[in-house]
């Protein structure tokens, strides 16, 4: 098993990683890369320097500019000819000492090279005593004039480099004290992290280790920022869904053994009494163990069509049927409740509606909206069946007159086990499964279905299935 580290711990050691790698940078920049940067930025200066003095070399006001030039560039500049001896910058520069044999000699290394020589190598030792030496960049460039009568003009442009080693040194001393600092800042950004990101969630944490019982409180002291907020929201809002799957679970516990006691004490007891009492072996006392066998087979094959379904386990098996066929036959299961209790069933549909999907699921999911139906009907037993076409859809309606669903819990009455009224005036014999299984057979048909529904006046539960149109009348 991989071992793992504590967050404060990785936190501290990306920072420090993060020191160490800015840390070396800047010591690579200004240690090693100082020298080589700062004599290209001087060979540079001397040439942008020559470049600018080869612009206005026709210039009236060229002396002038030719010192603006030496000021700006930190360079010694000299331009020669026959007629011509002009220098700016300082006195004391290469240039200033150079003799006539010297001047000669990159006069004609410039020739020699296209015009325009630069030494890089020409060391200068102002102290004899000690060993400092200064580098001199030397740029020696002739400048052609367009009159053959004219004679080339000798442009020299000098900068020194001066030896960096006492700069060096104070960088090393700077990055010293740069490194003790960003320890420190280090250490105490370690602790403002750990204090405001680390303690949070290890506080969540501990909170969400009571998770599994369903309980867990939120301390506001972890809300400190928006991640936190939302893994606590989250966590919250587990901990009551748990709470309510156990409540679920108990109630499913709950129904089932009711449902199950009920069918399997009615069963037990015309057993018994037929055993006892030979005179009870009738046909309809029979009759009685067989519905209620079957009762039980139901309340099973619910079960497991639900548990079948979530798993994805269940085929649909589509194909094109009469879905008005389909509920005037499904009707025929329910004249018991029109002939007995009075129901009366209001069916509008066309002579003929063909649709494509699962014919005996949907005859399932038709079966539960009229049980339910039945079921919450309360005061006025009267369902209409409404069946039409919206679009390329068929859409079908059942609708009771009963009490209605409040509308918090509306959202709820197609979860597992939900019951939405255990207290409504007709006992339900299901285990509140039958819309939950509705509810996933629609999902795998991939069709709108839904329910409304509006206190003491009702619900209607509906749902749409595409049409065939090649056989459908109205296309």
């Amino acid at each position: 098993m991989k071992k793992t580290t504590s967050l404060k711990w990785k936190l501290l050691r990306y920072l420090i990683l993060f020191a160490v790698i800015l840390l070396s940078l800047l010591s690579f920049f200004e240690l090693v890369l100082l020298q080589p940067m700062y004599e290209a930025n001087k060979i540079q200066s001397v040439k942008n320097a020559a470049e600018q003095i080869e612009e206005y070399i026709d210039d009236d006001n060229y002396s002038e500019m030719l010192f603006q030039t030496s000021l700006e560039s930190d360079v010694c500049i000299r331009v020669l000819s026959d007629d011509l001896n002009l220098a700016a910058g300082n006195m004391g520069c290469a240039l200033y000492r150079m003799d006539k044999n010297t001047i000669d000699h990159y006069i004609r290394l410039a020739k020699e090279n296209d015009d325009e020589f630069l030494d890089l190598d020409r060391v200068f030792r102002p102290n004899r005593k000690e060993n400092n030496e200064i580098r001199e960049v030397v740029l020696t460039k002739i400048i052609e004039k367009d009159d053959d009568d004219d004679e080339d003009i000798v442009l020299m442009v000098n900068t020194n480099i001066t030896p960096i080693d006492a700069t060096t040194n104070t960088l090393k001393t700077q990055i010293i004290y740069i490194s003790i600092i960003t320890a420190i800042l280090i250490l105490l950004l370690a602790l403002f992290l750990n204090r405001n990101i680390v303690t949070p969630l290890i506080k969540i944490n501990q909170a969400a280790k009571s998770l599994s019982g369903g309980e867990y409180s939120i301390d506001e002291s972890t809300n400190r920022y928006k991640e936190a907020h939302e893994l606590n929201s989250t966590l919250k809002q587990a901990s009551i869904d748990i709470q309510a799957a156990d409540q679920a679970k108990r109630d499913l516990i709950a129904n089932v053994s009711h449902d199950l006691r009920t069918p399997l004490t009615m069963i037990g007891g015309y057993g018994e009494m037929m055993r006892d009492l030979p005179g009870e072996k009738t046909d309809e006392n029979i009759q009685v163990i067989i519905d209620e066998s079957y009762r039980l087979k139901n309340l099973v094959n619910d079960l497991l069509d639900l548990s079948k379904l979530q798993e994805k386990k269940i085929e649909l098996h589509r194909s094109s049927f009469d879905l008005c066929s389909l509920i005037h036959r499904e009707l025929k299961k329910y004249e018991v409740y029109r002939t007995n209790e009075g129901f009366i069933f209001n069916v509008d549909c066309p002579d003929k509606m063909i649709v494509n999907a699962d014919e005996a699921r949907i005859e399932q999911v038709f079966n539960n909206f009229m049980s339910n139906a039945i079921n919450y009907s309360t005061g006025k037993n009267q369902i209409d069946i409404r069946l039409h076409q919206v679009d390329d859809f068929a859409y079908l309606e059942v609708q009771d007159y009963g009490e209605g669903i409040r509308e918090d819990r509306l959202p709820y009455i197609w979860d597992r086990y939900y019951k939405i009224d255990k207290e409504h005036t007709r006992s339900s014999t299901g285990s509140g499964l039958g819309l939950a299984i509705v509810k996933q057979i629609f999902e795998l048909h991939d069709v709108p279905f839904g329910v409304i529904s509006k206190e003491k006046e009702g619900s209607t539960f509906w749902f749409k299935l595409p049409l065939v149109k090649e056989d459908n009348p109205k296309e």
